[in-house]
């Protein structure tokens, strides 16, 4: 059949309007500088909080607690892990005398971890007062026994608490390491027996020894050279003998300390490596309170390479765990403790830095220090029952990485514009951007309009915006924003 004159243009002009519309397209995107990568990039994170999955790799978010009685934190962020230490469960608590153990607060708080599946890291740490070398019936060295070392030390952390003796090692071990270890042993094979495997995943051999009122031990023993970490070195292995026995599955840390100098000794002095899988350290940035000294968290990326650097051949390359970490506290006029940093929009931008830089940095995990505990960078008020500035900052933080599963690369400055290229389990890419010369000050904070790259058409803020760019420029402020296509 013959098509009449009007059809055969009307078809033309749909052919004409086919090829044009594709021109057009062809052109925008090459105008736009779109990179193949960015034409595949998936739409970015929903407004939903992904909440990771327990387990898997790159599951970096962890917490330190303090109240019993508050909400559990995975309840109300993400959360992917729990270190026991602030939680009233230490050594010293849960022994109370010889063969004599109390787990009740333990068993309380591993309920709560198990509602959102969160693995735990139990700290093992603080000497019973009752069997202590310097405990409550010490008056001297060898008075009234052979494994006093000295009269009752008042000066251990926790001491109001658990008593007298705490940070020094308990009567039956050796300073050199050696002797029975045996209050040590029945302990750790009651607490394995009590709780069975799998229920502790990470087991962290003491708390800051190279804090004197956290451990005594090279104080106790003068005359024997690396007396504290021999002693500690002992502990660490015969825990992961009796805790491997019962749960081949279960991971060992290093005591987790600040700074480089305790660890390499440690591990270079002693046997200690080889009863550490993970190397533990605490990360808090000590410049002292602003405004005129404030936390750098920036400072942390060198903390790091000092303590990779540090490492023996033996230890490179096992895990890296960050156990405590924040802005850190300060000791005001009146004694009280106070945040190193109290304006809300810098502890926001300090921590959106901090977790950034060391996921650069390939630290496996971190654990915040605090979810509850005021003054020291907590994510929950327990006055008013809401997640702080900062918990609402960590809640972003979360998004923004896809759980903990996005990779971050190192990241860089120029100047003082710092950046770090994310990319989540899809391919997805993104870049997280922050300007150190920038400020924040009673809830107004100033940025610079800044060119990013085209491939960018929007960003989400901390307090969970996701703004349009316009003319391939971003207000770039402390805060960090994160770049995406969309």
């Amino acid at each position: 059949m013959r098509s009449n004159p009007s059809d055969r243009l009307t078809l033309a002009v749909v052919y004409l309007t086919v090829i044009l519309l594709a021109a057009i397209i062809l052109i925008t995107a090459g105008c736009s500088g779109i990179s193949s990568s960015a034409k595949n990039t998936t739409a970015p994170p929903s407004q939903g909080y992904p909440i990771p999955n327990p387990g898997l790799s790159g599951m970096f978010f962890g917490i330190n607690t303090n109240l019993l009685g508050d909400p559990w934190p995975g309840t109300l962020i993400p959360l992917t892990s729990w270190r026991s230490l602030g939680s009233q469960i230490k050594w010293a608590d849960i022994n109370t005398g010889p063969d004599a153990y109390d787990f009740s607060h333990l068993d309380a708080w591993l309920t709560k971890a198990k509602q959102t599946n969160a693995d735990v890291l139990f700290t093992v740490y603080a000497t019973p007062s009752w069997v202590s070398s310097r405990g409550p019936n010490c008056t001297g060295v060898g008075r009234p026994s052979s494994g006093c070392l000295g009269p009752a030390n008042t000066g251990c952390a926790f001491e109001q608490q658990n008593g007298p003796g705490i940070c020094d090692p308990p009567m039956d071990l050796s300073c050199d390491g050696t002797g029975s270890n045996r209050t040590f042993a029945n302990f750790i094979t009651a607490l394995i027996q009590h709780l069975g495997p799998g229920t502790i995943k990470y087991w962290e051999m003491w708390n800051e020894p190279n804090v004197p009122t956290e451990w005594h031990g090279d104080a106790d023993c003068p005359n024997t050279p690396h007396a504290g970490e021999l002693m500690l070195a002992r502990m660490a292995r015969d825990m992961k003998a009796i805790v491997s026995a019962a749960d081949p599955k279960a991971k060992f840390t290093t005591p987790a300390v600040g700074g480089a100098g305790w660890v390499a000794s440690y591990l270079t002095n002693t046997d200690g490596g080889s009863s550490a899988d993970i190397i533990a350290f605490h990360g808090y940035i000590n410049n002292g309170g602003c405004p005129s000294n404030c936390p750098v968290a920036e400072d942390v990326a060198g903390e790091i390479d000092q303590l990779t650097a540090a490492l023996p051949p033996s230890d490179q390359g096992k895990p890296i765990f960050n156990t405590e970490g924040s802005w850190g506290s300060m000791r005001v006029a009146n004694n009280n403790i106070v945040d190193s940093i109290t304006d809300p929009d810098q502890q926001a931008s300090f921590l959106a830095r901090y977790y950034l830089i060391q996921m650069g940095k390939q630290v496996a995990k971190f654990y915040w220090w605090n979810w509850n505990i005021s003054g020291q960078g907590e994510f929950y008020n327990s006055s008013t029952k809401s997640l702080s500035t900062a918990g609402n900052a960590y809640m972003q933080l979360v998004r923004w990485t896809t759980g903990g599963t996005a990779s971050v690369s190192p990241c860089s400055a120029n100047g003082t514009v710092w950046t770090c290229a994310l990319k989540s389990p899809s391919g997805a890419e993104a870049e997280a951007i922050w300007d150190t010369s920038q400020t924040c000050s009673v809830g107004t904070c100033s940025t610079v309009n800044l060119g990013v790259p085209l491939q960018f058409n929007a960003y989400l803020d901390l307090a969970g915006n996701t703004m349009n760019l316009r003319s391939g420029s971003a207000p770039v402020g402390v805060k960090p924003i994160l770049l995406i296509t969309q």
